[in-house]
């Protein structure tokens, strides 16, 4: 594959990347909060209005992670951002959510893959931006529920947010590895700490990576082992605070706990479903797309790539990891918003195997059995032809519509963002009306996917209920199932 069309390919993609973005994130202008957004951000949300003071507000919402810590849950990093929603400084501020998210999701896909393709691999930048803009594009476009990963700021943030961090936190982990400049040192410690302090899901897999670096650098006698060593440290430390908050016991008590080690096995087994429901043809178009730019980069390298098994076993157990906690706590896979997070794991666990298995299959054809030019040109050629049948196929199947992008765009123009936006406005004259202190709505008529993701409750005497009640400045607020 020549200079020319990787650069090409690489721009096609980038650009292909920024068009689909930009229909989300203007439909998050129609975004508004609900739920846990109303519920973390009550005294915040005053603390604000009467002070206009951010530190004030900043420690309003750590005396919050301090109660919640012991009341209901240990996640403190992200405890304390659930009691910063944006909309404690205004309901548009609540409309950047979409924007924030997807520009971390794919900022951090970007960011760790530099090293990764740049540095490790020699690749090119061209090969970087192709790699990076292709599985930024899977895991927003396929994700198996957009409202709540990149809609609605408590959940989201807490999975999605917190998933990016972690990818950030292994972007510099990375550059570390590889030219050891004390500048990263910081930076993986600090956000090693607070990656800690946010979900298990996430959390799990990244210091089981962490460690296991860390005893591939000692093994080697790398001096890079000490820092990762520490930072590998600093998560567990963060980990173990979380572990050991007395809210999480008040939480556990209404869930099913399994033992340990079946959670394990029942991850292993998941991991294969997971497998089997995923592999689809967006993800084997992409793949297909990145084969040729791969192949030329992995001859051009000495690595060997001779343990593709091992390799493939390897990745699968991190990528089941991501699975246990929630087994582990609830004996279930979790809400979809934490298999939101599971699916990206899936598709980067899927890239790394693959550019091994490339790099291995490179080696074979050239070495052991000697596939000269033009059989590979001609592989090229039939591999390109599927790629036009796939994309063919979704298209013709109307499986644009069903990607995230193709939804946005739906909203748009049947207006039906519009409408739900008008409900909410009307609704809002209510609850910005002092004289009415008991409030009852119906049901919306509009409920957008994507945009709608819950709503007040049905029990105005609910104690999260009359927090949100508290929010508002009423004495109750319910809808009328």
């Amino acid at each position: 594959m020549n200079y020319r069309a990787r650069n090409i390919t690489a721009c096609l993609l980038l650009s292909l990347l920024i068009a689909c973005l930009l229909p989300v994130m203007y439909l998050g202008r129609y975004n508004h909060p609900t739920g846990d957004d109303y519920y973390y951000a009550a005294n915040t949300k005053k603390v604000w209005e009467q002070t206009g003071s951010l530190p004030m507000t900043i420690a309003e919402a750590g005396r919050g992670v301090a109660e919640q810590y012991v009341k209901w849950q240990g996640t403190y990093s992200a405890m304390l951002l659930m009691h910063l929603p944006p909309n404690i400084f205004g309901d548009t501020a609540y409309r950047a959510t979409t924007s924030i998210l997807l520009l971390l999701l794919t900022g951090s896909i970007f960011y760790l893959l530099k090293p990764l393709v740049c540095n490790m691999l020699k690749g090119s930048t061209a090969l970087w931006i192709i790699l990076s803009s292709l599985l930024a594009l899977l895991c927003v476009q396929t994700v198996p529920s957009q409202g709540e990963s990149f809609f609605w700021y408590n959940g989201s943030m807490y999975y999605t947010g917190f998933y990016a961090a972690t990818l950030f936190l292994f972007g510099i982990v990375c550059r570390y590895v590889t030219d050891a400049k004390r500048r990263h040192i910081p930076g993986m410690l600090g956000l090693a700490c607070f990656v800690a302090g946010g979900n298990y899901v996430s959390l799990l897999p990244a210091l089981l990576l962490l460690i296991c670096l860390t005893t591939l650098l000692i093994c080697r006698k790398k001096k890079t082992a000490l820092w990762v060593g520490c930072t590998a440290l600093t998560a567990a430390i963060g980990l173990l605070i979380s572990a050991m908050a007395p809210g999480n016991a008040v939480r556990q008590s209404d869930m099913w706990k399994i033992p340990a080690w079946k959670a394990v096995l029942k991850s292993l087994r998941q991991g294969i479903h997971y497998t089997t429901a995923w592999i689809g043809p967006w993800l084997i178009l992409a793949l297909l797309i990145m084969t040729p730019f791969l192949w030329r980069a992995c001859s051009e390298i000495s690595f060997r790539f001779r343990y593709p098994l091992l390799v493939a076993a390897f990745v699968y157990g991190i990528f089941c990891s991501m699975s246990c906690p929630t087994f582990y706590t609830m004996n279930s896979t979790g809400p979809a918003r934490a298999v939101a997070i599971v699916y990206y794991g899936f598709l980067l666990a899927v890239l790394i195997c693959y550019i091994y298995f490339i790099g291995w299959l490179q080696r074979a054809a050239s070495e052991k059995y000697h596939v000269d030019k033009k059989a590979v040109s001609f592989l090229k050629y039939c591999g390109g032809i599927v790629c036009i049948l796939i994309l063919a196929a979704q298209l013709f199947g109307g499986k644009l519509s069903e990607t995230t992008t193709g939804k946005a765009a739906q909203l748009l123009l049947s207006r039906e963002a519009a409408k739900y936006e008008q409900e909410y406005q009307e609704r809002l004259i209510t609850l910005n009306d002092a004289a009415i202190e008991n409030v009852v709505f119906q049901p919306y008529e509009h409920q957008p996917d994507m945009l709608y993701v819950g709503d007040f409750s049905g029990n105005a005497q609910e104690p999260g209920a009359k927090i949100i009640a508290g929010y508002f400045g009423k004495d109750s607020i319910c809808v009328a199932y």
